[in-house]
């Protein structure tokens, strides 16, 4: 059940000439909690765990192009770590020297890239169903950069596609390649949507769905692995996406702490894997005093 944590406001910041949109809830006199949602979701990903951490700081923010956060200049490309960049920017507006992060998928990604750039600016990484951006053999980069401009070229021509009404999103959240609640999706697609003359739109970024021109190798990805120095909590569904392959990532890791619920993707927005990570954090943060 959730603990009763419902003090919950919007705010606004000015970041890189852009407004960034963030939820903050609970006691914002506790060391706060930077939380970052993955691909295409929104800060309200993280509202049903948020209500089952007692006595949190959570400042749970829209990536740009996503939820109520402003687009990147048209045409610009969504880079991974322009949203590193970003969160910089923002712990300084923000006054934060160092911050917990807590990510899923995509989120979980900017977390880590930004744990190892910034080791002295992290205390700890909750990271939910991932921990590093997808990696492609250096010899498969030059086609798939030329590949991703061609369809770049292409793109713009496009029509934005309005659809009939909220509920009909909310049934396509819900029964998407990995379900979530109706409560999640209905948080999820009401902050993710605009209604303009009875007419449905995505708030989100067109843009976000073009491949990238710049990509990882593994060993790239390793290395910035290899330089996270904080603690690494990950919390793994059982019917997620985490695979024999993720073991060469966990090797990298200094101070790792594996946790497995059911649930999947995105178990944070499921009762039980919601339940079990509140539980997890919560006896975390007791522990230390926080």
């Amino acid at each position: 059940m959730p603990s009763g944590l419902n003090i919950k406001r919007e705010i606004s910041l000015e970041i890189n000439n852009m407004t960034m949109s963030a939820v903050v809830y609970g006691n914002e006199n506790k060391t706060p909690i930077l939380a970052l949602h993955g691909w295409i979701d929104n800060a309200a990903s993280f509202e049903i765990l948020a209500k089952r951490l007692t006595d949190s700081h959570i400042i749970a923010i829209d990536f740009f192009g996503h939820g109520k956060s402003s687009h990147r200049p048209k045409q610009s490309p969504y880079y991974l770590w322009d949203n590193i960049s970003d969160i910089y920017v923002l712990l300084q507006v923000l006054n934060i020297s160092k911050i917990d992060l807590l990510g899923h998928s995509m989120g979980a990604a900017v977390a880590m890239l930004f744990a190892a750039s910034f080791p002295e600016k992290v205390g700890k990484l909750l990271l939910i169903e991932g921990l590093a951006p997808f990696n492609y053999p250096e010899t498969e980069l030059p086609a798939l950069m030329a590949q991703a401009i061609r369809y770049r070229a292409r793109f713009f021509t496009k029509k934005i596609t309005n659809h009939s009404s909220l509920q009909t999103l909310i049934e396509a959240r819900m029964h998407s390649r990995f379900p979530v609640s109706q409560e999640a999706a209905e948080l999820l697609v009401t902050r993710g949507t605009n209604i303009v003359e009875n007419k449905v739109t995505w708030r989100s970024d067109p843009a976000l769905r073009l491949p990238s021109i710049s990509r990882m190798s593994q060993g790239q990805i390793e290395a910035f692995l290899k330089s996270v120095t904080a603690q690494v909590y990950m919390f793994l569904g059982r019917d997620g996406l985490a695979n024999d392959e993720w073991q060469a990532y966990f090797n990298c890791l200094q101070n790792l702490t594996l946790c497995w619920c059911d649930g999947n993707h995105h178990l944070h927005m499921q009762q039980a894997g919601a339940d079990f990570i509140a539980f997890e954090i919560n006896k975390m943060y007791k522990k230390q005093g926080f």
